[in-house]
């Protein structure tokens, strides 16, 4: 008999893991539940540990940091990982643990519940069993195991409040199905023998924010002097344009050396700065574009971005400075963006 694979779960709550306070509201309660899932310990070998209980919406970088630390000081000891999570920031912390967890060679797959596991008809059960299954198979990068679904972490945007396949990759197909057998589709980035580079620190002092049509109100000016602000990822309408009374706002921002990306608030497509005059003065400014990031990857790789240049080059100042984390933020991690070419065609 084969030696089952060894797994790693690091709990951090969620909906998964509520139940209903004095007032009927949801909180996040200390009852084991693990266990509950059927069949769970013949397919592997567990180790659970229990980080905090929390819903998702209170998630903190710090956390995500601790969370990538554990999963690279225990990675040659485990087969694969999972990190039970809250739904409403499960994208975000699958997004931040790529760019933290670079170069990896074993699954590390999120997932969590719609329903409490304490619930009538708990879709966690299912998510937990095939999560576990998911992690022990051949596939060397960061998923969200969720429904019926394998997809990538860092692609992943949560599209259904009420919905059991509450997460979608939209612009990249899923890369597994869940069914009565797990298939695996050949754009996955498969397991291999190498060790992640951790890259431990987030830079927390970043916002996104998305452009409101029809405002006059100039809200970059203002945003550039909130003290402390270190980063800003700016929502643009269609393939990244911006509204040309922003325009002195964005050149203040530029002229502090704080890093603006621009995305696009569309579901397809990516962002051509070029295409458009409205556009093109946002470039003219110094921000540059992330082609098809989605929010919550383009504002973790900003925290990453940041926090990697701080902690790596700290005596960089300035201009210096502001063009290495563009680097950082401009170059694909886990196939988190298009390429330039590819987005423009």
């Amino acid at each position: 008999m084969s030696q089952l694979p060894r797994i790693l779960i690091l709990d951090t709550g969620g909906t998964i893991s509520q139940t209903a306070g004095t007032d009927g509201s949801l909180i996040p309660c200390s009852t084991e539940y693990i266990e509950m899932v059927p069949r769970l310990h013949e397919i592997a070998s567990l180790e659970v540990k229990r980080l905090q209980r929390m819903d998702s919406s209170d998630m903190t970088a710090a956390l995500r940091m601790e969370i990538a630390r554990l999963i690279h000081k225990n990675y040659d000891s485990f087969e694969g990982f999972v990190v039970i999570h809250g739904t409403d920031t499960m994208a975000d912390t699958a997004a931040a643990l790529s760019y933290m967890l670079q170069n990896l060679g074993k699954p590390v797959v999120l997932t969590g519940a719609q329903l409490p596991i304490f619930a009538p008809g708990p879709d966690g059960l299912n998510n937990l069993y095939y999560s576990v299954r998911t992690a022990s198979m051949d596939l060397g990068e960061v998923v969200i195991c969720f429904g019926d679904r394998i997809l990538r972490g860092n692609r992943s945007i949560k599209e259904n409040v009420h919905g059991f396949n509450a997460f979608h990759s939209i612009r990249v197909p899923a890369l597994g199905e869940l069914g009565v057998s797990v298939q695996l589709q050949d754009h996955r980035i498969r397991r291999s023998d190498s060790r992640p580079v951790l890259h431990p620190r987030l830079e927390p002092s970043v916002l996104y924010l998305p452009m409101t049509s029809g405002s006059d109100l100039s809200v970059l000016d203002a945003l550039a002097d909130v003290e402390g602000l270190k980063g800003v990822v700016l929502g643009g309408f269609g393939s990244g344009n911006l509204p040309t009374h922003e325009m002195p706002g964005l050149k203040k921002l530029m002229d502090r050396h704080i890093p603006a990306l621009v995305i696009t608030t569309c579901l397809k497509g990516s962002t051509i700065l070029h295409l458009y005059a409205t556009g093109k003065q946002a470039s003219d400014q110094g921000v540059r574009e992330g082609l098809d990031l989605t929010p919550a990857a383009a504002v973790q790789k900003m925290m990453y971005a940041v926090g990697r240049c701080d902690a790596e080059n700290p005596d960089l100042t300035g201009k210096e400075r502001l063009d290495k984390i563009f680097d950082y933020l401009t170059a694909p991690v886990a196939l988190d963006m298009a390429e330039m070419s590819a987005a423009a065609e």
